[in-house]
């Protein structure tokens, strides 16, 4: 499989864990109440793609790089439209859930740099958690190639998790219960890769650190963790393997792009789309309104996220990383080497 295109089967999977979150979201609807596998899923095709990131990239910095220059363009243009909704219509949203233009733009600098000046601060939309998860393993993903240890990527960041599950506490909030699904993505990776007993490793790993938070009754701070969450690593590593081994046929295009547009998407969609509920007074008690919100709203917020991704997404992940890698000018690096030769 060449990994220098997007891959449709990929992109249907995206297309499938944004459908699910919306559904979570909007429908109430029993069947829809576990919108966190959709993140999930994410995780698992996050894990399998930054594989191919690392091994592509010509440093550990590079590679960080590459991560915000992909993530930053529609998180600041989603998290400034939220932001500004929500200051020109506050009565629109719970208080609580109202946000500074000073918490916006701190965000723009948390999440990249992992708070690391541990200030307090509340993003545009709550649904950017899984942002925070995603950075943390891309640092950790990055320390391991800084190590030099580009080739042993999975079982590295294995040894680590298994190290940080050891040392913690089930009382003890942490990230380190979803990174089990990275480690699934990784592992596919590796065994597309041909290195089955890397991917085994990985896939071993994965399932003992999901089946012994579980076992042991780790928490998160929202929902709690439950069984169907490994249903959900079992199938959705199947279905990105499937994914990355076979080339999906044609009539899958259309949902491939929503998987295009799905983290624009994403960042969108859940303070915003429920402000235009609340402005529209759609309820969730008729046929209408239940229609409205599984087929209406999440096109209206994917017309959104297709123009922050045509306009702006697919536009600057390229300069932006360009300019992280090296921010100074051509003429002004130049002169810095000429300086440092001297």
């Amino acid at each position: 499989m060449k990994h220098d295109h997007r891959s449709v089967g990929i992109d249907c999977l995206r297309a499938v864990a944004i459908i699910w979150v919306l559904l979570y979201h909007f429908v109430p609807v029993s069947l829809f109440n576990r919108g966190t596998h959709g993140v999930l899923l994410f995780f698992i095709i996050s894990g399998y793609c930054i594989s191919f990131s690392a091994e592509t990239s010509r440093s550990a910095w590079h590679f960080y790089c590459k991560r915000v220059g992909r993530l930053l363009p529609a998180l600041v243009v989603c998290g400034f439209l939220t932001t500004a909704f929500k200051h020109a219509t506050p009565e629109l949203i719970e208080p609580s859930r109202l946000v500074s233009w000073r918490d916006y733009a701190y965000t723009l600098v948390a999440l990249p740099t992992l708070n690391v000046l541990r200030i307090d601060f509340a993003p545009p939309d709550w649904a950017y958690w899984s942002l925070f998860v995603e950075f943390q393993f891309y640092a950790l993903c990055a320390a391991i190639l800084a190590l030099g240890l580009r080739k042993f990527l999975l079982p590295a960041v294995c040894a680590y998790c298994l190290a940080r599950f050891a040392l913690s506490s089930p009382s003890t909030l942490y990230t380190n219960d979803f990174f089990a699904f990275f480690i699934a993505g990784l592992s596919v990776a590796s065994l597309a890769g041909g290195n089955p007993k890397q991917a085994l490793f990985g896939l071993a790993t994965a399932l003992f650190l999901e089946c012994a938070h579980q076992f042991l009754h780790y928490q998160q701070p929202s929902i709690p963790m439950e069984g169907w969450r490994l249903l959900t690593l079992s199938l959705g590593t199947l279905a990105v393997f499937l994914a990355s081994r076979y080339e999906a046929p044609k009539f899958l295009r259309p949902a491939a792009f929503i998987g295009l547009i799905s983290y624009p998407l994403y960042l969108i969609h859940q303070d915003v789309g429920h402000m235009i509920l609340h402005a529209l007074h759609i309820g969730d008690d008729r046929p209408i309104d239940l229609l409205l919100r599984a087929v209406a709203l999440p096109v209206f917020l994917g017309m959104i996220a297709w123009l922050t991704y045509f306009c702006i997404e697919r536009r600057s992940i390229k300069p932006l990383t360009t300019f992280l890698q090296n921010p100074l000018p051509s003429n002004e690096l130049a002169l810095t080497k000429d300086v440092a030769t001297d």
